[in-house]
């Protein structure tokens, strides 16, 4: 199913890069594999049912022979259990059936219970959480402080994403991460959002280190915006509405303009009430990334994340978001992972990892190291 999956979402690809008969082949022969499995199954069920039968059968005659030859049981009294035979036999058959439906759906059943377990062991928050509601958003004082920080995914053979990691995230400033492809940008995001717990070292917020009790609380003050935009299949107002429910119209719109994304959303026929498909596909992709910027915004959170936010934007449209964030300086807390350097290039704060290592880190105006000469990439804030 994962592979079918596969073909339907890389359907673009797949024509374009003209792979159909591949793609085909491999159908053919998944295809047949399945079918090989489906008759193994059937040729295995009903053989038992068979066994079961003839067992039955020989047994029930069995019976009958005994009770008339070693027993000298009368003719009247056979029948009489011959007749309650016949009654009881659809009885055992639908029992000998249950078995059967029990034995196959025993493995998926263990499956799920392996994954029911794996899951109550990871719960974040013991006794369930709280509703949106009732959770207060943070308001950062002093910042967001990592000591010592080390992580490593499972099955990665001792190989760390990060290791030693030591830096201090300002309150209301720009804050950008770089590094080359690897270096552990978004495992130390996801870190500071609390979606990966680390192997040693804090998270600390304002002086207090990051735990269940004000897990939530950090969550619902910040505002997410991945480099890989996922939007639902409804309206555009549906997709706004998921972020914050009361929104009126004017905050959406206002959102939107934010965002550079009001222009378009106007122009389209049923405006906000427009349909965009599943995963947004009716969209470009630099409309998509606008739209969850914008959903981002509606929130009005004290940390805003952006992971490659602006990769999908042409030069236009990178400007207008960039100016946004400008004004944002000041009323709530920006981190940004980037590459491009006009990205970076209005950040109060530059930290550059290199192989899940802090290799410097750059404040506006000046220059600092954590151990390693500061990489020239990281000079351009400066």
């Amino acid at each position: 199913m994962g592979g079918i999956t596969d073909q339907l979402n890389g359907i673009k690809d797949i024509k374009s890069n003209m792979l159909e008969a591949s793609r085909i082949r491999w159908l053919e022969d998944w295809s047949e594999r399945i079918g090989g499995e489906r008759l193994e199954h059937t040729r295995i069920r009903m053989n038992s049912q068979l066994c079961y039968k003839l067992a039955a059968s020989v047994i029930i005659g069995c019976f009958i022979y005994f009770s008339v030859v070693s027993f000298r049981m009368q003719g009247e009294q056979v029948l009489l259990i011959v007749l309650i035979f016949s009654r009881l036999w659809p009885r055992f058959i639908g029992i000998q059936a249950n078995l059967q439906q029990i034995a196959a759906a025993v493995p998926a059943f263990t499956a799920l219970r392996e994954l029911q377990k794996e899951c109550f062991d990871a719960t974040e928050i013991s006794g369930g959480g709280a509703a949106e509601h009732d959770v207060k958003p943070l308001q950062i004082a002093s910042g967001i402080e990592c000591r010592n920080l080390s992580f490593r995914y499972e099955g990665s053979a001792g190989a760390y994403a990060l290791r030693g990691i030591q830096l201090h995230i300002r309150p209301k400033e720009m804050t950008a991460i770089v590094g080359p492809s690897g270096a552990g940008k978004s495992t130390l995001v996801d870190i500071l959002m609390g979606l990966l717990q680390p192997e040693s070292g804090q998270v600390m917020i304002d002086g207090q280190p990051l735990t269940g009790r004000n897990l939530l609380s950090l969550r619902r003050s910040i505002g997410y915006v991945p480099q890989d935009p996922l939007l639902f299949n409804g309206t555009i107002r549906d997709n706004l509405l998921m972020m914050e429910p009361h929104a009126t119209e004017e905050e959406l719109y206002e959102a939107l303009h934010f965002a550079a994304a009001g222009e378009f959303v106007a122009r389209l026929p049923q405006g906000l009430d427009t349909m965009i498909g599943d995963r947004g596909i009716r969209l470009s992709g630099g409309e998509r990334q606008r739209l969850v910027l914008a959903r981002a915004i509606l929130r009005k959170p004290s940390i805003l994340v952006l992971d490659e936010a602006t990769s999908a934007l042409d030069m236009e449209n990178e400007a207008k978001i960039q100016e946004a964030l400008d004004r944002l300086k000041g009323h709530m807390t920006l981190i940004i992972i980037a590459h491009r350097p006009s990205t970076i290039r209005n950040a109060d704060q530059v930290i550059t990892l290199e192989q899940g290592r802090l290799a410097g880190i750059t404040q506006a105006g000046k220059e600092g190291t954590a151990g390693a000469e500061t990489p020239q990439s990281a000079r351009v804030v400066g």
